[in-house]
This record gives structure tokens, sequence and C-alpha cells, in this order.
């Protein structure tokens, strides 16, 4: 079958669903018949057959011939709002491994009503969006979708979750595909970079260095921030202050050099947790101490507990838990209702200082400090 004809099968399917979950067809009730479905619907009578079909083999409305087609009696779980959690793989295949994942689903589940909700999650790669991800909701069945998005999951490929009836919100997608209109609920991270470069010039921090992604949607903020803060106070040249990792695979052997030597950074912004780890395993094992020889500030930390020294950083675990929260609300209120209002919330993140960050301190010649 034609991928669009799947789409209007499933669009079909789904509109009948909605109104036998609202109570507009009771159990035991007869419906429409399909021409007056298809009329009402304005979608073909074929299509509409094929979305009944659907139904029948759901175990959700019986056809009884020469009569019509009626709700089934018994509730079943397939009545339930079906919903699909959507991750990229770096989060989705590690599960509760990922510090991110836990505080992500409490945020999402305590949004969502489980009594009537059905959920899957689903991972995918960014530039094989559809076959792993839209492919597997349609499949299921899926009525509505909270998406983490990536930067290069293709346009054409989440429009087509709009086209075949999926209702979407984004988790942090702002910006993204505005012309698809999708609810979004994100993190603006911008006022804690600011936060942190002023912050640590104000210390007295003239050699900083800056540790993000490749693939970052704040690669032109970070590049405009740097270069704003290194004209003022006369850093070094921002393309040396900022450090990129590959995205795939991310290798972060390089921090060892960039903490060896005595024109190491006397501060170092890094992105997320994952860097801050990896920049405090190199930090011991150079015997670099924090904040001795170089200060550590992160722009995220969903796993705070988990460093050598407590680190400067915004509480992102607890404003993620609300952003899935008020995500899985309205993604329940889109699904519930035919109200199709649209949403952009932004949650505003801010540093808290901790042991991590002081002024820099010169060391006599030879000498060394240990976290």
């Amino acid at each position: 079958m034609p991928v669009i004809d799947q789409l209007k099968q499933n669009q079909a399917r789904e509109l009948v669903l909605r109104r036998i979950r609202k109570g507009h067809y009771r159990p035991g009730q007869r419906l429409p018949s399909e021409r007056e479905l298809a009329q009402d619907l304005e979608l073909s009578h074929i299509t509409i057959r094929r979305g009944l079909q659907d139904l029948v083999e759901a175990g959700l409305i019986i056809r009884r011939p020469r009569i019509g087609t009626f709700v089934q009696e018994t509730r079943s779980m397939e009545l339930a709002n079906r919903v699909a959690i959507v991750l990229p793989n770096w989060i989705g295949n590690a599960g509760y491994d990922h510090p991110f994942f836990p505080v992500l689903l409490r945020g999402i589940m305590s949004g969502l009503d489980q009594r009537d909700c059905a959920v899957s999650l689903i991972s995918y790669q960014a530039e094989q969006f559809w076959h792993d991800a839209g492919e597997a909701m349609l499949a299921r069945g899926m009525g509505g979708a909270l998406v983490w998005t990536v930067n290069d999951i293709p346009a054409e490929q989440m429009e087509k979750l709009s086209q075949c009836g999926i209702k979407v919100v984004l988790l942090d997608g702002a910006g993204l595909w505005p012309r698809l209109r999708f609810s979004t609920v994100a993190i603006d991270l911008t006022t804690p970079m600011r936060e942190a470069m002023q912050r640590l010039v104000d210390l007295g921090h003239r050699r900083i260095a800056w540790l993000s992604y490749e693939a970052t949607r704040y690669r032109q903020f970070e590049e405009r921030l740097v270069a704003e803060f290194a004209g003022r106070y006369e850093l070094e040249n921002p393309q040396r202050i900022i450090h990129r990792l590959p995205a795939d695979p991310i290798d972060f052997t390089g921090y060892a050099g960039l903490l060896s030597g005595p024109n190491r950074p006397t501060a170092i912004i890094m992105l997320d947790e994952f860097v801050a780890h990896e920049v405090f395993r190199a930090c011991h094992q150079l015997g670099v101490s924090v904040p001795g020889d170089v200060s550590l500030v992160a722009i995220a930390d969903s796993a705070p507990r988990s460093h050598l020294v407590p680190l400067s950083a915004p509480d992102t675990s607890g404003l993620w838990a609300n952003a899935a929260r008020r995500a899985a609300e309205h993604l329940r209120h889109l699904m519930e209702s035919t109200d199709d209002k649209q949403i952009d919330v932004s949650l505003h993140a801010s540093i808290q200082w901790k042991a991590s960050t002081d002024r820099p301190v010169t060391h006599p010649t030879g000498e060394k400090g240990s976290i």
C-alpha cells in the first residue's frame, strides 16, 4: 500500500477511535454507516472501510452483516491513549543507565493519566527517524508522541507524523521546523552560558576553554558569545577557546592534552555532565586540582552527585522533570480534545555556584595540587 494511503487509513482509525474514547460512540452502540463517516470525516469511503477494519482486528468494534458496525461491549486496553516516548538512540538504548532517562520518564509519567495511557519507548537514529520511529508509531497505532529532537531530523519526516494524525509535542525542539507548528517545551541554556562566561572573567580567569559538541543546536550562540567576551576582555583567539567533540563516535581522549603543560586553561566550561565526567577523570589522572589548578562549570548536569567535587551547574534534573511533565500534560490535552492550540514553553536555567569554581591561583613552579 502506498505511504499516503497508509497515513489516511491510520487517520481514519484514530478519528473514530477518539470518538469511542470520548464516549461519542458508547459500548454496544451502532456506528454511523461508512458513507456517513466518510462525509463527516472528509475521507474517502475506502479509507474509512480500511480504518474500521483496523478497529475490528483490534477487537474494538464488531461487524454484524446486514445490520451494521457496533462498539464492543467490553472496554479493551486498546481504548487507552497510546503514547510514544521517542528518544535519540544515545538516550533510548541506554535506558535507566543514562542519568537523564529516569528524570525524563518521571516527569512524563506524572503528566499522563496512567490509568488511561499505554506508553511505549521508541529510539531512533536522526537520519533514519521515519524508519526507526515513524513506522513503529504507525504500526503500534500511536495517537500521540513526546519527541526528544535533534537538529538533523529531516523536516519532511517530522511532517509525516502530523499527516497521519499523531499529536506531537517536542522536548528540547525550540526553533526547529517552525512551519510545522509543533508544540514545544524546552529549557533555555543560553542564560547559564552567559552566566558562566561572566562569572569566570569576573573572578579573573582569562585562559578559558569551552568544551562542546560538533552537533549542538547552540553552536552559533556559543560562537557569538565567546567572540563577544574574547573581544571585551582580551581573551585569546575565540577559535582556540572552543573545542568541539565529534558526534559519532564521541572521543574524549583530547582532554589530557588540553590539561597538560603550563598554558592549560585556568577555567573550563562544559556543555553537560558527560563532558564533565571525562574532564574530572582527566584531572584526576594528571594530578590537576579542582578548583586550585582549574575551575569547572557545566551548562547542564543531570548527575550532580557523581562528580569528585561539587560541580557548578544549573539544576537541570529538576527543570527537565518539570518540562517533561508539562509536555505530557499538553499532549494529553491535545489527544483528548479538538483544541490543537500550540504552546511554546521555555524554562530558564540558572547556575548554582559550587566548590568547583574559584579564582585562578598561581602555583609556585613545579607545584601541583590534586582533586
